[in-house]
């Protein structure tokens, strides 16, 4: 999500609560009624922003323009390219495989801890207080003694978070070595090695988006654009974020609310822990990303079985600020990056991995 439209997010959210506990103390039925909705706000807020950077995409396959809405620059128009290339394999293609990584960075004001901490209680106060007030329906007391102090508390906090995540500044005075330039180059060696001994019926393509940092736009792209009809919606794909962090991985499967898309991960979730496994690393899942996104979500919301490896160590708090450059990079993360890829490759030519 871009930062122009995270900040719209937080300050509507930011009048939803004031407003909610204005309504609350004046009238505490039509408070609590109103608080009620504010969870389904909230929600069609979030996918309409989070779509608005890329609203207006061109047809062209490779390069494309997108208008971002709710900036300070309300007409500016921004232009950007995905970077595709189709490796060939041996013999029949029985498996395909698709590895993704962003080409641009940018730099922020705040740290990803402060920033992930924030969110999370900012998202608490949004969604906790409504179901807090509903039995003030019925019982207008219900807010007073303890539950009261607890709805106060979580209140101050949810407005004080949301105060501090609008004081974020978003720049590009970053490198991006870490976010997300190591896992670009990984993906440039995966496919020399790959041209120079192509697999053994497994097509591979690799995909290098442009604008992640400014609403996902290059993943959005690639996926409005696919054909209905195209083999490569059958494959597998793999995101990378974060190669050079650390060699602790995380396999980011969700996007949002739904459980009707849980199941469309499953072989590319497969796929990515049984190469993490050979490769001697355990990689734990997580469902759902806190304070940020990553290009798996518009490919998971098309249909496409996707996952994003996240790889994390020390190093990661330095992620969309000045000081993540190529001197903090792990050797041993990258490495460990290279060799999970090509041991997926490799696992799809064995025709190990259960469809």
């Amino acid at each position: 999500m871009s930062f122009g439209i995270l900040k719209n997010l937080l300050a509507i959210g930011l009048v939803m609560l004031l407003l909610h506990r204005l309504a609350l103390s004046a009238w505490p039925r039509f408070g609590a009624l109103a608080g009620l909705l504010i969870p389904l706000i909230a929600q069609h807020l979030w996918n309409t922003y989070r779509r608005a950077a890329a609203e207006k995409l061109s047809d062209n396959r490779a390069a494309y323009s997108f208008h971002a809405r709710f900036v300070p620059q309300a007409s500016l128009q921004l232009r950007s390219a995905n970077i595709i290339a189709d490796l060939p394999c041996k013999g029949p293609v029985r498996r395909r495989l698709v590895f993704s990584a962003h080409t641009d960075s940018k730099s922020q004001n705040m740290s990803i801890v402060t920033r992930a901490t924030c969110s999370i209680v900012f998202a608490l106060g949004v969604f906790l207080l409504p179901l807090l007030t509903a039995p003030g329906l019925i019982w207008p007391a219900w807010l007073l003694g303890k539950i009261g102090f607890v709805w106060w508390v979580l209140w101050l906090a949810a407005e004080v978070c949301a105060v501090v995540l609008l004081t974020m500044k978003v720049t590009n005075q970053s490198p991006g070595a870490m976010d997300d330039a190591a896992a670009c180059g990984v993906l440039m060696e995966t496919a020399r090695a790959l041209a120079a001994e192509p697999p053994d019926g497994v097509a591979v393509r690799i995909v290098w988006t442009g604008a992640e940092e400014l609403g996902l736009a290059g993943a959005l792209h690639y996926a409005q654009n696919l054909d209905i009809r195209s083999p490569w919606r059958e494959a597998y794909h793999l995101n990378w974020e974060g190669v050079g962090g650390g060699t602790k991985i995380w396999l980011a499967t969700g996007s949002g609310p739904g459980k009707e898309k849980e199941s469309l991960p499953r072989k590319a979730v497969a796929l990515a822990e049984a190469a993490c496994r050979r490769c001697g690393v355990a990689p734990k899942k997580l469902s759902r990303l806190v304070g940020g996104e990553a290009d798996h979500i518009p490919l998971l919301e098309a249909g496409l079985s996707t996952v994003t490896l996240m790889f994390s160590g020390a190093p990661a708090t330095k992620v969309h600020t000045s000081g993540d450059r190529a001197e903090i990079l792990s050797p041993e993360s990258i490495e460990l990056a290279g060799n999970i890829a090509l041991t997926a490759v490799s696992l799809l030519e064995e025709g190990t991995i259960q469809e």
